[in-house]
């Protein structure tokens, strides 16, 4: 290694290596080192601060990670959920996973967002497990990227590595995919579904979602006159429009929209029947995600339905998600 090969230059000049090598790391902060011991010290750059304006996007190159990130419940997985889950970590054996807890995922957001402390306070503080589950997904793939699923999601025949087309893979650091977007008419509100999502780290339209999130959550404590930990259920008002697919969705396009300028037009993205790449984000067709969610006419072309929801729905209780006395079954 690079310090074992030198070690007789190191006897003789050794004031002149640690000079060297902190002017090193001094100019390059932010990348990995594995040290003469093996041991890989990886040096984190800081978040950037609370805004609610467009952050800007520096151009990557960094594809998105092969990992899988799921959160389990207090009760853990049935027999049915383990199987889902099975079905996409047997088809992609090359993929990592993680299974977060409430535990661990507490433990994960506090070390890693420490340099945010309004998320780690108000992430800690959410009184209800389905908003700690939307905002700690947004977390995860923000910081490291990967694949976002939720338990009740299994995985059909398409690679994960397949998900993306070609000439896709080099700009695409977002991968959504419409919950609703054909067959239901006038009048409806288009979403991306979150129980399946793709990034890559530090995504600037995922802080934005955090961003934002935040946002809806100091509105809802101002409104009511109370703590984040003392919101009650009626006061969170509508989940999907708080933390979940209608807050990711207007999120992005708010983001893309500033990105963009002129270029971006709502009409472009809807009712798709092919991946569409808009910027940097990669939108594929409400088949891809949510295939029983779009009602599609016999002539219309379709492609592969990537994965299966199956709509377990752990959170429509009055608890707001799983507990540990939930009954599973």
């Amino acid at each position: 290694m690079f310090l074992s090969n030198r070690r007789s230059a190191l006897k003789s000049a050794s004031t002149v290596t640690i000079v060297a090598l902190v002017l090193f790391i001094f100019f390059f902060p932010s990348h990995t080192w594995h040290i003469a011991n093996d041991k890989t010290i990886t040096l984190p750059s800081p978040l950037s601060q609370t805004t609610t304006s467009a952050p800007k996007s520096t151009p990557s190159v960094t594809a998105i990670p092969e990992k899988i990130w799921y959160k389990l419940g207090p009760r853990g997985m049935t027999k049915q959920v383990r199987e889902w889950v099975e079905s996409c970590l047997d088809k992609n054996p090359n993929y990592k996973s993680e299974f977060m807890t409430d535990l661990s995922g507490d433990a994960y957001v506090k070390e890693k967002f420490a340099h945010r402390p309004d998320i780690v306070e108000a992430f800690l503080s959410l009184p209800f497990p389905i908003l700690k589950a939307d905002f700690l997904r947004y977390l995860l793939l923000f910081n490291e990227g990967g694949v976002y699923s939720d338990l009740d999601v299994s995985c059909n025949d398409t690679p994960i590595r397949d998900w993306i087309p070609a000439q896709y893979k080099k700009d695409a650091s977002v991968v959504v995919g419409w919950e609703f977007d054909v067959g239901w008419g006038d009048g409806f509100m288009r979403q991306f579904a979150t129980w399946t999502i793709m990034a890559r780290p530090r995504s600037p339209h995922l802080l934005m979602v955090l961003d934002d999130i935040m946002e809806g959550l100091r509105e809802k404590t101002k409104e009511y006159n109370v703590t984040i930990a003392d919101m009650t259920w009626d006061m969170v008002g509508d989940v999907v429009d708080l933390t979940g697919p209608r807050r990711m969705t207007r999120s992005i396009l708010k983001s893309l929209r500033a990105t963009l300028k002129d270029e971006f037009d709502d009409g472009s993205i809807a009712a798709i029947f092919e991946p569409k790449l808009v910027g940097d984000v990669l939108i594929l067709p409400g088949y891809s995600f949510a295939l029983s969610s779009n009602h599609y006419k016999p002539e219309d072309t379709q492609g592969p339905a990537l994965v299966t929801h199956h709509f377990e729905g752990s959170w429509k209780n009055d608890h707001g998600g799983q507990t540990a006395d939930t009954v599973v079954l």
